[in-house]
C-alpha cells in the first residue's frame, strides 16, 4: 500500500489547492492515503534542500509530491510540483480540481494562520516541561563523557524533569571531540534528554542555567611557581564567577569538581559570583569521601556501598581529615547479622587504632594515584559517579539518619573562619538545600586537625597577596601544629622533601590545554597581576612541587590523621 506526501509553504496558494483535492481522494478512496507537511515560509528552503539531499532529487518550488510505499519505506518516488500532481491525478483517478485563483489566495491565508497557532501551540507545551540547563565545562574531559549518561536517566534529578545540556569546550582543538560526544549523547535516546549543545564560549553555556558543573583543571608546569599556578586558577574561575552572574539564574547549583585545588577554587567562585547565593555553590568532597570508603570495605569484606557516616573534614584535595568516629558499616559477616537496615561501628570492627591513624589516610591518598596507574589515565567513571550522587542527594536528599562531606562557605562552624570553603558533615532535604551537622563529637585530635586544614586553606588564599604571605605548616603529621613562619625565615634551613610533598598533593593530569582561550585568560592575568611577582626564594614556599621525585609514590601521599 502506498501513500501520498504532500509538503509546502504554508502561505502558497498552489499547496492549498492539491492539499484540498488530495482530501477529496483521501475522502472518497477508502485505499487511498494522504500525508500533509505544512512548512512556515521562513524555514521552507531549509527544509527542501535537506529533503531532497537525503532523498537524491533536484526540486526548487513549492509544492513539493512524492509517493511512498508504507509497509517498505525508502527514499519513495518524486512526483513533482502542483500541475505535475494534477496530471497524476487526472490520468489515475479522472478527477481535477475546480479551485480558483482567488480560492486558493483565500485558502492559503487561512492555511498560514492555522499553522502560526499550532507553532504557538507547540511552543507553549513545550515550555510547560520547563527543562533542567546543566552546563559542564571542560567538556572534553572523560568526567564529563561518563557524567552524561547518568544525570539523563532520570534517576538523579528525578523521573519526570527534562534537561538540555551544554558543553563548554576549552579548546579549538577539543571542539570535534565533543561534537562527537554530543551527538553519541543523542544517540541514548533518552526521553528526558531534549538536547545537548555544544559552545565555546562561557558567556553563551551559561545562559540560563540552573546547574554548572566545573571539571576545569590547570596543569602545573616544571617550571611554574606554586603562587602562579594559583593565580591563574584564580584569573579563570573570577572570570567564570562573572559570568555566572550575568548569564546564569539566581537560583543556579554550582559545583566545583577536579584534582585541583577546588576549596580555593569555590572561594574565589563565590567571591566573584555575587548574585548566586553563596549556599548554591559547593566544591565536591564524595570523590575523597568514596576512596575510603573503598579502602574500609577492602579491609572488611564489605561492600563500600555498606559503609556509612564516613566523614572528610577541611580542604579536600591537600590538608584534609578523614573522621570514622561516628562511621557505620552495613552487611558485615560477623558473629551477629541482622536486616539490611542493621549495621555495625567501623571503629570497633577494624580495632586497630595503629592502622587507623598511619595506613588508613595513606591508603586513600593513594588510591587515586594506584588506579591511574593501573588503567594508564585518570580516574573517571568514579568522579563522574560522586557528581552525579552529590547531585541527586542535592535535590533530593538524603537517605534518614546518613550524613555525607561537603565544602561549603563556612559560617563559623566548628570554629571555621568565616568565608572560607570548608568540607564539613552535611545532609540534605528534597527541598535542594544542605545543612551543616553540628553535633559531631571533635576529639582533641580532630580539631588540632581541623585547625591544620584552615592554615591550609588561609595560606592557599595568602598565597596569591603582595605581602604578609603566611606559611604553611611544614610537618608531615598534620595533628601537630605551630606558629607560622615567614618565608625569610626558612631560607637557612628547608624542610625536607618528604615532608614538602605529604603536606600538599594535588593530582592534575588532566589539564587546559597551553593554547586554549581559558589559558589565555589565566596567562593575561599573570602577566598584568606585575605587583605580585616576587624574586629570589621568596619566590619558593615550603612547598616547592618540582623538586620533589615524581617516580617515588611515596612523596604523593597526603598526610591525614583519623580519629
Amino acid at each position: 500500500m502506498a501513500k501520498i506526501v504532500i509538503a509546502g509553504r504554508s502561505d502558497c496558494p498552489y499547496f492549498a489547492r492539491v492539499e484540498l483535492l488530495g482530501d477529496r481522494l483521501a475522502k472518497n478512496l477508502k485505499k487511498f492515503k494522504l500525508h500533509k507537511l505544512m512548512i512556515q515560509p521562513d524555514k521552507w528552503d531549509e527544509w527542501l534542500h535537506t529533503t531532497c539531499a537525503e532523498r537524491g532529487w533536484e526540486f526548487h518550488s513549492s509544492p513539493i509530491i512524492w509517493r511512498e510505499l508504507i509497509d517498505r519505506g525508502g527514499k519513495g518516488v518524486l512526483i513533482g510540483g502542483a500541475n505535475e500532481f494534477q496530471e497524476y491525478v487526472k490520468a489515475y483517478y479522472d478527477v481535477e480540481s475546480e479551485m480558483t485563483s482567488y480560492e486558493m489566495r483565500m485558502v492559503a491565508a487561512e492555511n498560514k494562520k492555522t499553522k502560526d497557532e499550532l507553532d504557538e501551540e507547540e511552543k507553549y507545551f513545550k515550555s510547560l516541561s520547563n527543562p533542567v540547563n546543566v552546563c559542564i565545562t571542560n567538556a572534553a574531559s572523560p568526567v564529563c563523557y561518563h557524567l552524561l549518561h547518568s544525570i539523563s536517566t532520570g534517576q538523579v534529578l528525578g523521573p519526570k524533569v527534562e534537561l538540555v545540556i551544554h558543553l563548554l569546550v576549552n579548546s579549538e582543538e577539543d571542539l570535534e571531540q565533543v561534537m562527537g560526544t554530543a551527538m553519541e549523547a543523542e544517540d541514548l535516546a533518552l526521553s528526558l534528554l531534549r538536547d545537548v549543545k555544544v559552545f565555546t564560549e562561557a558567556e553563551e553555556a551559561f545562559k540560563d542555567c540552573q546547574i554548572i558543573i566545573f571539571l576545569d583543571e590547570i596543569q602545573r608546569q616544571e617550571d611554574m611557581t606554586m603562587r602562579k599556578w594559583y593565580i591563574q586558577y584564580m584569573a579563570l574561575f573570577t572570570f567564570y564567577g562573572e559570568i555566572i552572574d550575568k548569564k546564569a539564574l539566581r537560583n543556579c547549583k554550582v559545583l566545583v569538581c577536579g584534582n585541583g585545588p577546588i576549596n580555593f577554587n569555590a572561594t574565589i567562585l563565590a567571591r566573584s559570583a555575587q548574585k548566586i547565593a553563596r549556599q548554591n555553590v559547593v566544591a565536591v568532597a564524595s570523590v575523597v569521601e568514596n576512596q575510603a570508603k573503598s579502602v574500609i570495605g577492602e579491609k572488611l569484606n564489605v561492600n563500600p556501598a555498606g559503609v556509612v557516616n564516613l566523614l572528610v573534614w577541611g580542604n579536600i584535595n591537600a590538608k584534609r581529615h578523614l573522621d570514622v568516629s561516628k562511621c557505620q558499616v552495613h552487611g558485615y559477616d560477623g558473629a551477629i547479622t541482622g536486616p539490611s537496615w542493621y549495621s555495625v561501628n567501623a571503629i570497633e570492627m577494624l580495632h586497630d587504632n595503629k592502622w587507623l591513624s598511619s595506613e588508613f589516610p595513606a591508603l586513600v591518598s593513594a588510591r587515586h594515584l594506584k588506579v591511574s596507574r593501573v588503567m594508564g589515565r585518570s580516574t573517571s567513571l568514579s568522579t563522574a559517579n560522586s557528581i552525579s550522587t552529590l547531585l541527586k542527594l542535592w535535590f533530593r536528599g538524603s537517605p534518614h539518619g546518613q550524613i555525607f562531606s561537603l565544602a561549603v562557605y563556612s559560617e563559623g562552624w566548628y570554629g571555621v573562619p568565616e568565608g572560607i570553603f570548608f568540607s564539613f558533615p552535611v545532609t540534605m532535604d528534597p527541598k535542594g538545600y544542605w545543612h551543616v551537622v553540628q553535633d559531631v563529637f571533635l576529639t582533641p585530635e580532630t580539631k588540632l586537625n581541623i585547625k591544620s586544614s584552615i592554615e591550609d586553606l588561609q595560606y592557599e588564599l595568602g598565597i596569591i597577596r603582595e605581602d604578609n604571605q603566611p606559611s604553611k605548616d611544614e610537618g608531615t603529621d598534620t595533628s601537630q601544629t605551630s606558629e607560622p613562619e615567614s618565608p625569610e625565615n626558612n631560607q637557612d634551613e628547608p624542610p625536607a622533601i618528604n615532608e614538602i610533598e605529604t603536606e600538599r598533593t594535588i593530582d592534575s593530569t588532566q589539564s587546559l590545554d597551553e593554547g586554549n582561550s581559558l589559558n589565555e585568560i589565566s596567562t593575561v592575568f599573570v602577566e598584568n597581576f606585575s605587583t605580585l611577582e616576587v624574586t629570589g626564594d621568596e619566590e619558593k614556599p615550603p612547598e616547592v612541587l618540582e623538586t620533589v621525585s615524581e617516580e617515588n609514590p611515596a612523596d604523593l601521599l597526603t598526610t591525614e590523621n583519623t580519629s
